[in-house]
């Protein structure tokens, strides 16, 4: 049956005559004679509105395979079956008209019914808050744990029945902005001519229901192509530096098969991020995006990342990590300094678990001192700086890798085409060796064990000294200066007090201050 026959059987019998129907439709009467005689389909809203008044669905009016009116009525009032099926329908519909929407007008759809939630979401909090407001008034008399509980509840009653408003409005707002629009075009398109279509299509895109809500969309999706932008800029760098990359990798993949995989997975990335760049664009300009070849790429780069991340464990599992230090051209760097009151001398790094070798050389004259060590000048070098500690003068002797990047990366690959890595863990392990005089031997040990309790052993003209904990600790909240030469604390106000305490160890006595705040009285 014909969408004209339904109308004049839907509207007899209503008792509806063809002057009242349009009145209560806002159109003419003749407009209503030719919808009649099917000479002319009702714009969409007016659709919606014949739907609504004669309690039917779009679909029972527009689907000439549906004959029977009445049954089309009863059917609508409360068959458990049909809400399913309308359900599903509802569902695949949808589901039809994203896949054939552009993608612009998909995320633009998507955008209006985000802010249609975000929109109804804020009111609902400010209504809530109103009205729970207004409710736990009335119990003011009440204690406050029990207004808590009774606001509580209200608030989560609210928010259920809010939440089902919001939904069934949101779901609503969709129908009659979109899906409305798409079943009744789909329907029609194979009912009339070129020129009708047309003309449907500008009446439908003439209308503006949440014309705000529009706006709103627009604004969103112009912020979003700016961040595109900025994210195509970024993976443009990111591409660049891939492909460089894989270029390298490329070049040494006769040292070792572990770059081939490098570079696959670099390939794949690099694919990736195209593939990115060239989606991000035709975003950016509106085209339409083929995603049938788009998703065969990119699974191909997950396959290949897999398989290349794979094979990289496996290759790296196999390269062994040795402390080689035969590959070092060991040779001893000296340097020499001269002795100056209480002066401590320290290795690199933090004091505690440092050795040293003490060398008594008495032709060396006195308060010359000669440090050595044994290190590798291609790759390490060897300095020193002054400081200061608990008042006492310290110099460090550090050593340092050089910024010689050709030389590690010759010694990497030379050693990574044996299937091995070089690691110099247990290089620099050797003590800092100090040769002087023994008087000037004597004064240095004198000056480190102020600072640090050490273990010390001596053998024939040498003396190993390993330190072991500092000498000095301090406890509390107050900040105090120590004197290691003076063994005396320096207080910042009078408010202040310091308690010391001596604990005896193995390797000589602890000096414990505990250094706390006085209690006002």
């Amino acid at each position: 049956m014909k969408f004209g026959d339904k109308l004049i059987e839907l509207r007899k019998k209503n008792g509806y005559s063809q002057e009242e129907l349009a009145e209560k439709l806002g159109v003419s009467r003749q407009s209503v004679s030719k919808w009649e005689s099917n000479n002319t389909y009702p714009e969409t809203d007016k659709i919606i509105q014949i739907a609504n008044l004669f309690d039917c669905s779009m679909d029972d009016l527009i689907n000439d395979k549906i004959t029977d009116v009445e049954s089309t009525q009863r059917k609508n009032k409360s068959n458990v079956k049909n809400i399913w099926n309308s359900f599903l329908g509802f569902i695949t519909d949808t589901i039809d008209m994203f896949s054939k929407m552009k993608f612009l007008e998909g995320l633009k759809c998507i955008i209006v019914i985000l802010l249609l939630g975000f929109i109804l979401n804020i009111a609902g909090i400010i209504i809530c808050n109103i009205v729970v407001g207004i409710i736990t008034s009335i119990f003011s008399f009440l204690s406050p744990e029990i207004i808590s509980t009774i606001r509580g509840i209200l608030k989560g009653i609210f928010h259920l029945i809010w939440f089902i408003i919001s939904a069934i409005a949101i779901i609503h707002a969709f129908k009659i902005k979109y899906l409305n629009k798409y079943i009744y075009q789909k329907e029609i398109t194979n009912k009339t001519d070129e020129k009708d279509n047309i003309k449907i299509e500008k009446e439908i895109a003439d209308e503006k229901p949440f014309e705000f809500l529009e706006v709103l969309a627009k604004i969103v999706i112009i912020f979003i192509k700016f961040i595109a932008i900025w994210i195509i800029l970024g993976t443009a760098f990111t591409t660049i530096g891939l492909v460089i990359g894989s270029v390298v990798s490329l070049t040494y993949i006769t040292a070792n098969i572990l770059f081939l995989w490098i570079f696959l997975l670099l390939l794949a990335a690099t694919t990736a991020s195209i593939l990115i760049i060239i989606l991000l664009i035709k975003f950016i300009f509106n085209k339409k995006v083929n995603v049938i070849p788009g998703i065969i790429v990119f699974l191909s780069c997950i396959v290949l990342s897999g398989l290349s991340i794979g094979m990289l464990a496996l290759t790296i599992k196999n390269i062994e990590v040795v402390d080689d230090n035969s590959v070092l051209n060991i040779e001893e760097k000296t340097i020499e300094l001269q002795y100056k009151d209480n002066l401590v001398i320290e290795s690199n790094g933090v004091g505690l678990s440092n050795s040293y070798k003490y060398i008594i050389d008495n032709s060396i004259e006195d308060n010359k001192i000669i440090i050595s060590r044994q290190i590798d000048p291609k790759y390490f070098y060897m300095t020193t700086y002054e400081t200061t500690m608990d008042k006492l003068p310290v110099i460090k002797v550090n050593e340092y890798g050089k910024n010689d990047l050709k030389a590690y990366y010759e010694l990497f690959i030379k050693n990574l085409k044996k299937n091995r890595v070089i690691s110099f863990n247990n290089y620099g392990n050797d003590p800092l060796v100090l040769k002087a005089n023994e008087n000037t031997v004597n004064k240095l040990i004198s000056s480190l064990k102020l600072l640090y309790l050490v273990d010390e052993t001596k053998e024939n003209n040498e003396i190993n000294i390993l330190i072991k904990d500092y000498r000095v600790y301090f406890k509390g909240d107050a900040n105090v200066e120590y004197n290691a030469l003076e063994d005396s604390v320096k207080l910042e106000s009078e408010n202040q007090s310091c308690k010391k305490e001596i604990e005896v160890t193995e390797y000589g006595e602890r000096i414990i201050y505990t250094c706390d705040y006085n209690e006002e009285e």
